[in-house]
């Protein structure tokens, strides 16, 4: 079986989009979630209940600026490292075609 180590540029795309996919869904999750609170706070005014609003409020705030920013700055440098990555082989590919004809010849190459 043959094993290969080179990407593909469409699942590396793909990858980074499932990441900004599911950062999205967590996003609008965390929106209904606080949604849901503020109609409970809505019926219920009790001290339990604007606990539970205000922790979850914070919690809310703390997952989208971790979780989430994580999520798309994962996102980034998946496609920022794939491009940096073809750069570099088309920059390897070019010194590797400009290796002088005698050098080549010695390496095994042909005339």
């Amino acid at each position: 079986m043959s094993h290969s180590t080179s990407l593909d540029p469409q699942d590396i795309s793909r990858q980074a989009t499932r990441h900004e996919t599911t950062a999205q869904n967590i996003s609008e999750q965390l929106t209904q979630l606080k949604t849901n609170v503020i109609e409970v706070l809505n019926r219920s005014n009790s001290a339990a209940t604007k606990a539970l609003h205000m922790s979850t409020e914070t919690w809310i705030e703390s997952v989208r600026n971790s979780v989430l920013s994580h999520m798309n700055a994962m996102a980034e440098n998946i496609r920022r490292e794939a491009n940096n990555q073809e750069s570099m082989d088309q920059d390897n590919m070019s010194q590797i075609l400009n290796v002088p004809l005698e050098t080549g010849i010695f390496l095994g190459g042909s005339k």
